[in-house]
C-alpha cells in the first residue's frame, strides 16, 4: 500500500507510519452467538498497546466509509491507531438477519468494544467514527456506556434520534406525520434488504476472504428509484416490491402511523437514554436530519452530559467528510471508486472545500476554521485527547460552532445560540404581489384585515420537490416550483440590511381544505437580487394529525384549523438586497409521500381526490414564520 505524498497536503498532518497490515474477515462473536464480519488494520512497526478507532457500518467495507474510498483507515492507521471496521448484523458478510433499522446496535457495539479490549494490541480505549448510518449506529451503542468506549464522532446521525423532547419524527422517517418517501426508498432499496446471500456455515477465514473478493458487493447496484416516475407507483407501500426489490423493513414501515407502538422496537436513542461518551455532533445545514441532530444535542445538554460539542458546517449530507480526499487527482479517484462505471465516476462531484459549491448554492470556504484547522485534524485531536490520552486542549473549544452560510463561523455555549431572538414574520396581503407571481408578503407587523389564498392540489399531479433531500443537488433554484399554481409564495421586500438567522424555525398556519385529509408543506427560501431562490429548509404536516399523532381526525369542509410545523433548522445570513421567502404547497414529491386526500390509510390506496386548500392570515389568523435572528 502506497499513498501519494500529495495526499497529505492541505489540512492533513503528516503520517507517523508509512504502512499498515490488514487482517480481513475476522468473525467477532456477539452475546447471542451471531458473528460480525470485521477487518483489523494495524500500523506497521508500531510498538506498545494502541488506541483504537472503530467504524461500525452497514456499508460495503471494500468501497464504503472507513476504507480506501474515504481514507479514514489510511488516515488513522498511519497516525498510530489500530482501526477496526465492522459490518452491522445482517449486512453483507456479517451473520444475522436485518429485521429493523439499527437492529442489534445497542448490544453489538458494546460487545465489539469488549472484544477489542481483549486484543493484545489494544490500550483499553476505543473511539468510534462514521457518517450517515455509520454515525447513527454509534448512538444506541453510546447509550450502553460500555467500558472502554471513550469518544465518538457521529456525523449526520440524526436518523438515530427517537423521542427526545421536541422530536416526533421517528428517526426522520416522518415530518409532521408524512413519510419521507424518496430518501428511505432509496436507502432500503440500495443498501438494506432483509434477504441476502449467505456464506456457508463453517467457512474458514481464508475461504471467507476468497468469497468476499470474488463476490464483491461493490458490483451490486441494488434497486433504487432514481426518478420520480418510479416512485409514482401506487399504493405507496409497494413502491419497492413493485420493482422487484428484495424484502426490507421499508415494506412494513410504510404501513405504520407515527404513533404505531412497533416504532418502539427500533433502537433509536430517546428520552431516558443517558449516554456519557464524549461526542462531536457533526452535521450540515442541508442534511435531511439536521433538526434531529440539534434536538438530541439540546436533550443531552439538558442532562448536563459532559463533553458534548455541536459543529454544523455548510453543504449537504456528509459533505464535510469530503474534506479528507479533496487533494486527490481524478486518476486516483477512479482507482478509489473501483466497481463503479466510468460514467458514474465522472458524475461524482469532487468538491474543493476552499470554494465549495453544491447545486446552485455558493458557500465559499467551508473548511473548519480554515486550512490549519480542518475537520480531519479536529477528529485526530479529539481521539488523541480521549483515546490516546494526549493533553492537547481540544476540549477547551466552544461547545457550539456553526458555519453560518454567507457569513462564516460563529460560536456559542449552547443550542439554540442564546443570542438568537425569535422574530415573527406574518403573512400579509400585498396588492403588488401578483406582479412577482406571488400570493402575498412577509412583514413583522401583522395585517388587521383577514385574507385567504387558495390553490388546487391534485395528488395525481403533485407539486414536485427540487433539491431538498440528499446529495450535491440538495440546494437548487426553486423558481420552477414557485411558479406553479399549486404553490403559494410570500416574501419580504428586499432587505435594507442583512439579517442573520441561526436556529430552529417554526411555521404556524391557519388552513382549510375541501378534502377529508391533506398535507401542507412549507419551504424557507433565500431569494437573491437576480431572482435566484435557494431552498434552505422544508417541513410538512399531515392535517389528520392536528390533534396528535395518535388521534387521526378527518377534516370538515369550511373549518379552519391551526397547525404548527417546527422541524426546520438553518444557519444563514440573508444579505442586504435579498428577500426572505416562505413557500406553501400540499406536496413535495417524491421527497414526501403524497397525500391522496381521501382520509383513508393512504399507503394502501391507488386513487386520489382533488382538494382545494387555503391558507388564512391577517386579523385573528396566526399564519406566520418565526425566525431566530441574531442581532448584529
Amino acid at each position: 500500500m502506497t499513498l501519494d505524498d500529495a495526499y497529505w497536503q492541505g489540512p492533513l498532518p503528516r503520517p507517523l507510519f508509512d504502512d499498515f497490515d490488514i487482517e480481513m474477515e475476522v468473525m467477532v462473536p456477539m452475546r447471542d452467538g451471531v458473528r460480525l464480519s470485521t477487518d483489523v488494520y494495524l500500523p506497521r512497526g508500531a510498538e506498545g498497546p494502541l488506541p483504537t478507532v472503530l467504524v461500525k457500518t452497514p456499508y460495503d467495507k471494500d468501497v464504503g466509509e472507513g476504507s480506501v474510498r474515504t481514507k479514514w483507515v489510511d488516515y488513522f492507521a498511519r497516525q498510530g491507531y489500530a482501526v477496526v471496521v465492522q459490518n452491522e448484523r445482517g449486512f453483507l458478510f456479517s451473520e444475522g438477519v436485518f429485521v429493523d433499522y439499527l437492529a442489534g446496535a445497542g448490544t453489538d457495539g458494546p460487545d465489539t468494544v469488549a472484544w477489542i479490549l481483549q486484543q493484545p494490541w489494544s490500550n483499553g480505549r476505543v473511539g468510534t467514527i462514521g457518517c450517515s448510518s455509520s454515525g447513527e449506529h454509534q448512538w444506541p451503542m453510546a447509550s450502553a456506556n460500555a467500558p472502554g468506549h471513550v469518544a465518538m464522532v457521529p456525523g449526520a446521525s440524526g436518523t438515530a434520534v427517537g423521542d427526545v423532547p421536541g422530536n416526533d419524527t421517528r428517526g426522520a422517517f416522518y415530518k409532521g406525520g408524512i413519510p419521507m418517501l424518496s430518501n428511505w426508498a432509496n436507502w432500503y432499496g440500495r443498501l438494506a434488504p432483509t434477504e441476502k446471500p449467505v456464506i456457508p456455515a463453517g467457512a474458514t477465514q481464508e475461504e471467507r476472504q476468497r468469497i468476499r473478493k470474488y463476490f464483491q458487493f461493490s458490483a451490486r447496484k441494488g434497486w433504487a428509484p432514481d426518478t420520480a416516475e418510479q416512485l409514482r407507483h401506487l399504493p405507496s407501500k409497494d413502491v419497492l416490491s413493485n420493482a422487484g426489490a428484495p424484502v426490507s423493513p421499508f415494506d412494513r414501515y410504510m404501513t405504520r402511523t407515527p404513533a404505531d407502538p412497533a416504532w418502539n422496537e427500533v433502537e433509536l436513542i430517546g428520552e431516558g437514554d443517558e449516554p456519557r461518551v464524549p461526542a462531536l455532533h457533526i452535521n450540515t445545514w442541508h442534511d435531511l436530519a439536521i433538526g434531529e441532530t440539534t434536538r438530541l444535542f439540546s436533550y443531552l445538554q439538558s442532562l448536563d452530559t459532559p463533553e458534548q460539542y455541536l459543529i454544523i458546517g455548510g453543504g449537504p449530507h456528509c459533505a464535510i467528510w469530503q474534506e479528507l480526499p479533496y487533494e486527490l487527482t481524478k486518476k486516483t479517484a477512479k482507482e478509489m471508486f473501483a466497481g463503479f462505471t466510468t460514467t458514474e465516476i465522472d458524475a461524482m462531484p469532487a468538491p474543493d472545500m476552499r470554494d465549495f459549491v453544491f447545486g446552485d448554492l455558493k458557500l465559499g470556504d467551508v473548511r473548519y476554521r480554515g486550512v490549519d484547522h480542518g475537520y480531519p485534524k479536529l477528529y485526530l485531536a479529539w481521539f488523541d485527547k480521549w483515546v490516546r490520552g494526549t493533553e492537547n486542549g481540544v476540549a477547551d473549544m466552544p461547545k457550539v460552532q456553526l458555519f453560518v452560510m454567507h457569513q462564516g463561523w460563529i460560536s456559542a455555549e449552547s443550542w439554540p445560540p442564546p443570542a438568537a431572538v425569535p422574530t415573527t414574520f406574518h403573512l400579509v396581503a400585498d396588492p403588488e404581489a401578483w406582479r412577482r407571481n406571488e400570493a402575498g408578503g412577509l412583514r413583522t407587523d401583522p395585517s388587521a384585515e383577514e385574507s385567504e389564498d387558495s390553490y388546487v392540489y391534485d395528488p395525481m399531479n403533485p407539486t414536485p420537490n427540487l433539491g431538498g433531500v440528499l446529495g450535491f443537488n440538495a440546494a437548487l433554484d426553486q423558481r420552477p416550483i414557485s411558479a406553479r399554481r399549486d404553490v403559494l409564495v410570500y416574501s419580504t421586500p428586499p432587505l435594507e440590511q442583512a439579517i442573520t438567522v441561526v436556529g430552529p424555525v417554526e411555521v404556524t398556519l391557519d388552513v382549510s381544505t375541501s378534502a377529508r385529509d391533506t398535507d401542507f408543506i412549507v419551504r424557507l427560501v433565500d431569494v437573491l437580487p437576480d431572482g435566484t431562490a435557494i431552498n434552505l429548509a422544508d417541513d410538512g404536516f399531515r392535517l389528520r394529525y392536528r390533534a396528535g399523532f395518535d388521534q387521526a381526525q378527518h377534516a370538515e369542509e369550511g373549518e379552519v384549523y391551526r397547525i404548527t410545523l417546527p422541524n426546520m433548522v438553518t444557519g444563514n445570513r440573508f444579505q442586504e438586497g435579498h428577500r426572505i421567502r416562505l413557500e406553501i404547497s400540499s406536496s413535495s414529491f417524491p421527497a414526501y409521500e403524497r397525500n391522496l386526500n381521501t382520509g383513508g390509510a393512504n399507503f394502501d390506496e391507488i386513487e386520489g381526490v382533488v382538494a382545494r386548500n387555503a391558507v388564512h392570515y391577517g386579523g385573528s389568523r396566526a399564519s406566520s414564520v418565526t425566525l431566530p435572528v441574531i442581532p448584529d
